[in-house]
């Protein structure tokens, strides 16, 4: 049973040596918010404080936001705990291969799992309510045993029964856009739903510094260091302070609507994504049009490039062969209040036969927020596979394939997405 901190047992100890490993390990040194997080959650689990591990007061106390922070709008708790999760498996999966205890955040909930994975003791460590006893009854035995038999199929029964309840969700269901979802969702692949994060830069006395035309410490950064200079300091890359509003709450939605598909779904940070961490899997990407690294590297082709406007009328999706009623380039218009911007949906293969790589970009990130809504809304699939299927195997679009672009349009009010519609599509080269 739970007992008071100066009672622990003594795997308490050996939980907070490990808690101290992780913390130290090239997985989560570098991320102060996961970091804290995973500082928090042990922390309170140890001391039997289950019921403040929720997602609206780690918001307040472990991210800092205000009182009136609606988890419904801001996701950072639940993405930051997915990524959590893929950076424990990741650190028992190589410096942690040997720990004997492993600390897990079951999805699901924020409370935290001690596990212990020597040979004498494989199960987990199991925390009761304070004053709860253990019960150890003998089983009925005897003239009993035609009840417990009764018994026994009762509760199979109801097992079943909660368990299809349960699982409605995730019975198979027809496809609205077969050709945007279903070698996704058929292959029974993993998948990956990653959110851009932007490169900033760390400088002396806590400043961060944003350029939006650096997005990659490769590429030029003399005005960050002129501005080091006006300042009297040097900033250094960091890539794990930031992540648009829109691509967190898109990317939770897309990885939440392919889950109740029955899809093995996992969250990941672009930045931290290599080849070998997509083997094999499909890749969906929810990522504002300036925050494109990955995609950048990748060096797909791109039909609707984006134009960051640098020094122009401002950014926007270019179209090199507008068709009759289309514009050459799409920019946000609008002021204070209702707004309307664009995103783009691409469609690619993957690194691996049978496997697809989606990328929802928009302009701004809330936009982006827009594409993701886009692609899940059954309307909006629905009208696009029925254009998809009208267009011929050779047509204005482009010669017909698996692989595509979809133009957006995105209404906003206050930043904030009130409907994405259709504008244009293109395919791309079928292989």
């Amino acid at each position: 049973m739970m007992s008071s901190t100066s009672e622990a047992p003594a795997w308490h100890s050996v939980a907070l040596a490990e808690l101290d490993r992780i913390l130290q390990s090239r997985f989560l040194r570098e991320s102060k918010q996961l970091c804290a997080l995973l500082t928090h959650a042990v922390h309170e689990t140890l001391a039997g404080r289950e019921d403040g591990l929720k997602e609206y007061i780690l918001g307040l106390q472990v991210f800092n936001r205000p009182p009136d922070y609606d988890p419904r709008n801001d996701a950072i708790v639940r993405v930051q705990a997915s990524l959590l999760r893929k950076r424990l498996a990741d650190y028992y999966e190589h410096e942690g291969s040997g720990s004997t205890l492993h600390i897990e955040l079951p999805r699901g909930g924020y409370v935290v799992r001690f596990v212990d994975v020597s040979k004498d003791d494989p199960q987990p460590h199991i925390a009761l309510p304070l004053g709860e006893p253990l019960l150890d009854q003998p089983v009925a035995r005897g003239r009993y045993w035609p009840a417990l038999v009764s018994g026994l199929a009762l509760g199979t029964l109801l097992t079943t029964l909660v368990a299809l309840w349960v699982t409605r969700d995730r019975w198979p269901r027809r496809l609205e856009s077969p050709a945007v979802w279903g070698v996704v969702i058929n292959s029974k692949a993993e998948t990956v739903v990653s959110f851009g994060v932007p490169l900033f830069f760390a400088g002396a006395n806590g400043f961060f510094v944003r350029d939006t035309s650096v997005n990659a410490v490769s590429e030029d950064s003399d005005r960050i260091k002129h501005l080091g200079d006006l300042l009297g300091g040097t900033f250094r890359p960091q890539e794990d302070v930031y992540t648009g509003i829109g691509d967190a709450i898109g990317t939770h939605y897309v990885a939440d609507w392919l889950q109740h598909r029955g899809v093995t779904a996992s969250v990941a940070n672009s930045n931290y994504l290599g080849p070998s961490d997509i083997e094999g899997k499909n890749l969906v990407v929810v990522s504002s049009a300036r925050f494109q690294t990955l995609l950048q590297q990748m060096q797909r082709p791109d039909l609707f490039p984006f134009d960051p406007g640098n020094g122009g009328p401002g950014s926007g999706f270019l179209v090199s062969s507008p068709l009759p009623g289309e514009l050459p380039v799409y920019r946000p218009s609008g002021g204070v209040g209702v707004s309307t911007s664009y995103a783009v949906m691409s469609l690619w293969p993957g690194r691996q036969p049978n496997t697809r790589m989606l990328y929802l970009s928009g302009i701004e990130t809330w936009s982006t927020q827009g594409a993701a809504n886009y692609a899940i809304d059954p309307e909006r699939l629905t009208d696009l596979q029925r254009r998809i299927d009208a267009d011929p195997p050779n047509g204005p679009r482009g010669k017909k394939s698996p692989y595509f672009q979809v133009l957006i349009r995105v209404e906003g009010k206050n930043n904030r997405v009130r409907t994405s519609s259709y504008v244009t599509h293109r395919y791309l080269p079928g292989n």
